[in-house]
């Protein structure tokens, strides 16, 4: 069963958290996608920025949560983020 994780960024710096989301959905799902990767994107609105990505099933989405790119790509947009929020 298909799934997605939505991710909501809430901050007065877009630009940085949306320079961040891209260059990783650049780097990590449209170079190389995933297993089970279906699509993603990145979006902002009302002081808000939105990472939404598709996945064929929860296997193939925890897969790619616990890896350290995305860790590490999430860790550097919390840094401008006043608060967070994850929607599966």
């Amino acid at each position: 069963m298909a799934v997605a994780l939505k991710i909501t960024f809430e901050t007065p710096q877009a630009d940085h958290i949306l320079t961040q989301l891209r260059a990783y959905k650049e780097r990590e799902f449209d170079r190389n996608p995933p297993r089970g990767f279906i699509g993603a994107s990145v979006a902002e609105e009302d002081g808000k920025v939105i990472f939404r990505s598709d996945w064929e099933d929860d296997d193939a989405l925890e897969n790619t949560r616990d890896s350290a790119p995305f860790e590490a790509c999430l860790d550097l947009c919390d840094i401008y983020a006043d608060d967070r929020s994850d929607e599966k």
